[in-house]
């Protein structure tokens, strides 16, 4: 069966998506001409324009549709041509119906689990089916990785270029790559120090810092001077006194003194002589006075090369290098000077005590530290300035190894789904090769079958029936002969004449109904005849008679007992209808509980709004019950007589009968005379018309009738005691006829 209908604007007077859900087996579709309700046989039909409107099939299984609306009309009633023929079952092929009749059921076996082969892959009610919950790993993945993303765009927004915004394409990069991807694994630590240079904007090369200029700054330091005691000449007479008193450095600076007053000593200021004199210039000898201007050279030189390396040092720091730890460069730059500086205050002590031993602070341990700093620096800037060179290459192995940390971050992840996704996909390929199977054995029961139709089909039948119908409802002018070997309808007159160009439209569509009638039981083709399907009736008391009305009616209602039942070939029914009283005739079921509908059954209202038609579903019938529809035929002034006799054995069938507890013979006998046998005919419709539709409609006592048959009905009630009833549903305030407001009464209210 069709579960869901959907309306899936633009197509005639939808102007917004509509649906029909959870359709029954029976669903009755009421609305004015004009709100689209042939849009919806259409759609069920599937006809041209409306094939973007979807039908949703219960099990996943179509089933045959036939639709009887207006382009079934146009289409089948071609003057041009005769009707195409149905075929039913022929009557004599035992054999072959019994063999039709055994494989039937067997195709429906089949069927079902084919449905329940469907209902498994793709879901049915609150159970999704394999293929949603393949469907549902999706998003899980998507969702996980998109996360990945998230942690690490702000670092690697070049590496996901292309896929930053959509989860669903970074999705599916993050597959691709699990596939391809063959890069190192690096930590993330690392990724985020190469991504600062291979991914920052306005790359460019940087500066080497230079070498520390260290001269002989070290040799220096180990200068053999330095621990030499330098004094005067150990031959002279008065150098043991010297060195007895240690004070060569004191007598230096005393000479200069005597060299000014050379008659005086400097040191106690007694006379000298001549001796004294040379003494004194002897002991401060030539070897003296080399050692002293090589220790000044050797202050010189540690000076020069001192400022050379600091120079240096600064070079670097102003170089500006982005390599240079210049926070740990400056530190180990201001020790290194405070130790130079430190060692040149040494010299010049040594400098003015030649006789001092002395030791200068090394300064190789910091200019080591140094110059690892600045090595190291040297090394990242050449790194850096051939990813420069290669950038393009850098930035496309560096995008790898990030790929590679993020598969890496998702490996978990990414096994769980590929498991889930492989049982999955191995369970769909069982299920779908078991369809397959369970599908070519329809194929070749449906085959046998059409085999078998082809011998036992043949459209006499239907000819005999359509024409006993017409006949028997007095349509006597025409019938319907076979045409084209067997194969085609024409609609003749007794005398042979082709009578389709002369039908009224009434007729017409008469003819068409019976014809559609027996197409629902039959086919168009020999093959086919036993299929299940779905019957669409839109309208079909369109231009027909108050009289065929009751016929239709009762046509369909013997169709909608065979869905109800399960018993044929039709499987589920769709009534459109803008006709109250066809309406409220083909739902009347007196089983029904008041105000609530049946569980085979659905009703839909149609209504065109400024925005355009929308559906509307009903928890019960939109229209009034049948009882009040049957009192407004009654008040009707232009009432049929056949409909008329009709009208008023329900009435009395169900106000007295069923609800008051009065039968046939208390109720007559409150009359006498030519009125109790009108009494007598009406509640004889009663016990015989109820069964028997024909017999309602096609006998005809004449108009002159009605005004003694609405005489008697309206006595029954009065002479019953229940006037007030009659009074009440016809809507007269009293005895004299006056008008009053018209009572809407239920079944209730009558009982």
């Amino acid at each position: 069966m069709i579960g869901e209908i959907k309306i899936n604007p633009p197509v005639a007077t939808y102007s917004n998506p509509a649906t029909l859900g959870d359709l029954r087996s029976i669903n009755y579709i009421f609305g004015a001409n004009g709100t689209g309700k042939t849009t919806i046989s259409r759609v069920i039909a599937q006809t041209e324009g409306h094939s973007h409107c979807q039908l949703v099939w219960q099990g996943g299984a179509p089933l045959d549709v036939m639709v009887y609306n207006r382009d079934f009309i146009d289409r089948n009633f071609n003057q041009d041509s005769p009707l195409q023929g149905v075929f039913t079952l022929g009557e004599n092929q035992v054999e072959a119906e019994r063999e039709i009749a055994r494989l039937q059921p067997e195709i429906e076996k089949v069927d079902d689990q084919i449905a329940s082969l469907n209902n498994q892959l793709d879901g049915e009610d609150d159970q999704p089916g394999k293929r949603n919950e393949l469907a549902d790993l999706e998003p899980e993945l998507r969702e996980k990785c998109f996360k990945q993303k998230q942690l690490h765009d702000g670092y690697f927004q070049e590496a996901f270029s292309g896929v930053r915004s959509n989860a669903e394409k970074f999705k599916e990069k993050v597959l691709s790559e699990r596939d391809s991807n063959s890069a190192e694994l690096l930590t993330l630590d690392e990724l985020k120090e190469k991504a600062r240079t291979v991914f920052s904007k306005g790359l460019e090369r940087a500066s080497h810092p230079a070498d520390l200029e260290v001269g002989n700054l070290v040799q220096l330091e180990s200068h053999g001077l330095l621990q030499k005691a330098i004094i005067g000449n150990q031959d002279v007479d008065i150098a043991a006194l010297i060195e007895r008193l240690g004070s060569s450095d004191w007598v230096k600076q005393g000479l200069k003194y005597h060299e000014q007053d050379p008659e005086t000593c400097p040191f106690c200021q007694q006379p000298t002589d001549h001796h004294f004199s040379e003494s004194l210039a002897s002991f401060f000898s030539d070897a003296y006075d080399n050692d002293i201007r090589s220790l000044k050279a050797l202050q010189a030189n540690y000076q020069r090369a001192a400022e050379q390396l600091l120079a240096a040092i600064q070079r670097n720091v102003e170089l500006g290098n982005p390599f240079l730890n210049l926070e740990l460069f400056n530190a180990e730059a201001q020790a290194l000077s405070e130790r130079i500086k430190g060692n040149l205050g040494v010299l010049d002590k040594k400098l003015a005590e030649p006789s001092r031993k002395i030791q200068l602070e090394p300064v190789e341990p910091l200019l080591a530290r140094l110059e690892k700093t600045v090595s190291d620096a040297n090394d990242a800037t050449s790194s850096h300035n051939q990813t420069v060179a290669n950038i393009a290459t850098e930035k496309q192995r560096l995008t790898s190894q990030v790929w590679r940390y993020v598969l890496n971050e998702l490996t978990d992840d990414l096994s769980q789904y590929q498991e889930k996704r492989d049982q999955l996909n191995r369970t769909i390929q069982g299920m779908e090769g078991s369809r397959r199977e369970k599908q070519r054995r329809r194929r070749e029961l449906k085959e046998h079958i059409e085999e078998l139709e082809k011998q036992t089909t043949s459209i006499q039948p239907t000819i005999t029936a359509i024409n006993e119908l017409l006949h028997k409802f007095g349509f006597h002018s025409f019938h319907l002969g076979e045409a084209d070997g067997g194969r085609h309808y024409q609609i003749v007159r007794d005398n042979g004449d082709d009578a389709s160009r002369s039908l009224s439209e009434g007729e017409k569509t008469f003819i068409t109904f019976l014809y559609f009638y027996y197409l629902i039981k039959g086919a168009q083709s020999p093959s086919g005849i036993t299929t299940n399907r779905v019957v669409v009736f839109d309208d079909p008391i369109s231009s027909l008679d108050s009289d065929i009305l009751y016929i239709v009616s009762s046509l369909i209602k013997g169709v909608m007992e065979e869905v109800r039942s399960q018993t044929g070939r039709i499987k589920q029914l769709f009534l459109l209808t803008h006709n109250v009283y066809f309406h409220k005739e083909i739902t009347f079921n007196r089983v029904r509980p008041l105000d609530r509908v049946l569980n085979e059954e659905s009703f839909w209202l149609v209504k065109k709004q400024q925005q355009g038609s929308i559906l509307e579903r009903c928890s019960s019938n939109p229209i009034r019950s049948a009882y009040e529809l049957l009192w407004e035929d009654v008040k009707s002034a232009n009432v049929s007589s056949i409909s008329l006799q009709n009208t008023l054995r329900r009435i009395l069938e169900n106000y007295f009968t069923m609800w008051g507890g009065m039968g046939k013979d208390e109720i007559c006998a409150l009359f006498e005379g030519r009125e109790k046998l009108i009494c007598q005919s009406l509640f004889s419709w009663v016990n015989d018309g109820s069964h028997s539709i024909h017999d309602d409609l096609y006998i005809n006592h004449g108009e002159q009738k009605n005004e003694a048959y609405l005489r008697v009905f309206r006595s029954i009630f009065e002479k019953a005691c229940q006037l007030g009833h009659y009074n009440m549903m016809m809507g007269v305030a009293n005895d004299d006829g006056n008008q009053q407001d018209r009572l809407a009464v239920n079944s209730e209210d009558a009982s």
